[in-house]
């Protein structure tokens, strides 16, 4: 159903996916995840509500994870043009591969920050477990959340028809949507504001009563890859968006929602809380980041190793960003002491 904006929410799996109907046709806010039976669920969708697949003149993707932007090969396939941020317009080639070519650079990242090497090789083998439970279709090995999307999902790398800069605008047929870049969740994310509406698109930088994960990002550009510190970024875009005249919030995942504000306070408050709980442990004295995982998840299981890391590792980043920690390194192992 249309809302009162005029949007209509697309529900594939986990996601959403947002049409824009205009009088010249339809923009469409991310291209959706590929899996099978997923072009026909989003076909079906437009149909019921009166649009269909022809109509789309535009895809607009906030950023490269295949959940997002994996059907963007099917809508360039029937000629329609996919617009995404010159800053993310590398990460679509890595299709979905997004996240394992940098695989190596975090398990380096590991010991360097002190984890032992039998949890890594612990959490090699569980991820390993969980890949082959999701290929075979059992839901009970490992953890598997095979219910986020009716099948395995698939990213087909892709490029770009058009690179858009920050501030630049999509106009179709009296409507118009603004490119916000909004770089932390990946370093190219951006989102997208409909100023007559306000309703912003926000794929996975804001999200009703979840906190984005930071992740791992390293620009292999230089040599050695350097590590991109995405919490601090991810703050600054937060910024960014509470001085918009957001009223309408449009997810990538879970429901619309008119608590934008609230839902920017809350990240922010979960921000501070952790970087207080740091705070409190570095007051005791250096320690490597690792020391501060287990100390802040103490029960902290194998395959959970990589998403945790990388959220202490973002909010060490964010107090040494803000000058009230530094990175001490020494025989390649790194410690975090306050300033």
């Amino acid at each position: 159903m249309i809302t009162e904006h005029g949007v209509l929410p697309i529900a594939l799996g986990d996601n959403w996916a947002y049409a824009l109907p205009t009088s010249d046709g339809v923009i469409m806010i991310d291209a959706g995840p590929d899996y099978d039976g997923a072009w026909d669920a989003l076909a079906a969708q437009l149909d019921a509500a009166g649009l269909h697949i022809g109509d789309v003149r535009y895809v607009a993707i906030t950023h490269a994870h295949i959940d997002h932007c994996g059907l963007a090969f099917r809508w360039q396939a029937h000629g329609v043009p996919v617009v995404a941020s010159e800053l993310e317009s590398q990460s679509f080639l890595h299709g979905r591969n997004i996240i394992g070519y940098q695989t190596q650079y975090v398990f380096d990242h590991m010991r360097r920050v002190g984890v032992p090497e039998e949890r890594i090789s612990g959490f090699i083998e569980a991820r390993e477990k969980m890949r082959r439970a999701y290929r075979s279709g059992d839901n009970t090995g490992g953890g598997v959340r095979r219910e986020r999307w009716p099948g395995l999902i698939r990213g087909t790398p892709f490029r770009a028809d058009e690179e858009l800069s920050d501030g630049a605008e999509i106009r179709l047929g009296g409507r118009r949507v603004v490119l916000v870049s909004a770089p932390g969740h990946t370093p190219g994310n951006c989102v997208f504001f409909e100023p007559d509406t306000g309703a912003l698109f926000s794929g996975d930088q804001v999200i009703p009563g979840l906190n984005s994960n930071p992740g791992w990002h390293w620009d292999i550009s230089v040599e050695p890859p350097k590590r991109f510190r995405s919490l601090p970024a991810f703050a600054d875009s937060l910024d960014r968006i509470e001085a918009l005249d957001v009223g309408h919030l449009y997810p990538g995942h879970r429901e619309p929602s008119d608590e934008v504000t609230e839902e920017i306070e809350r990240v922010r408050r979960h921000h501070r809380k952790r970087q207080g709980q740091l705070r409190e442990m570095l007051g005791e004295g250096p320690r490597t980041p690792y020391e501060l995982l287990m100390t802040m998840f103490s029960r902290l299981p194998d395959r959970r190793l990589w998403q945790a890391l990388a959220e202490v590792t973002g909010h060490i980043d964010a107090l040494v960003v803000g000058g009230e920690a530094v990175e001490v390194e020494a025989d390649g192992l790194l410690t975090i002491r306050l300033s």
